[in-house]
């Protein structure tokens, strides 16, 4: 016997418009604008990618171009760069245009994050580091708790 009820809204309006998800995800958009562009809400959206992994990963999948974009900008601007520029101008009430080649020097936040992230000699050292935080926390309870105790008579 067949179910009975309408279709969950996942298959009238998400499942047909997944390629649609991915690009909306690869410009940048929001769940919630994702959400609103199909006609569902925030909640039922939410819900439909814990039921559905095929809307999990088209979302990733879009996100993961962003993502793969930015890295590169990253290092380019890390490494420097050449770049034309072209600039309009007026003579005689006639546009011209002029092309100059420029030069992005090398960023040094930009150096720094690229180095922090793919090289293992430049990475933050985070268990290390948390450890001796952890260590330092300890101590001054301890120092705060023996000043405590002081007798005020």
């Amino acid at each position: 016997m067949a179910k009975r009820g309408r279709k969950p809204k996942y298959e009238t309006h998400i499942k047909p418009r997944l390629d649609d998800v991915k690009k909306w995800a690869e410009a940048g958009a929001s769940e919630k604008e994702i959400a609103t562009a199909l006609g569902v809400s925030l909640s039922a959206f939410s819900d439909y990618k814990t039921k559905y992994s095929e809307l999990v990963e088209t979302i990733r999948a879009g996100r993961q171009v962003v993502v793969l974009n930015v890295k590169a900008a990253l290092v380019k601007r890390a490494v420097g760069f050449n770049y034309e520029e072209k600039v309009g101008r007026s003579k005689n009430g006639e546009l011209t245009t002029e092309i100059y080649q420029r030069y992005s020097p090398p960023d040094a936040t930009a150096c720094a994050m690229v180095l922090r992230n793919y090289s293992d000699e430049w990475r933050d050292k985070d268990k290390e580091t948390s450890e001796f935080r952890r260590q330092e926390l300890e101590i001054k309870k301890a120092l705060a708790e023996s000043n405590n105790f002081i007798s005020l008579t």
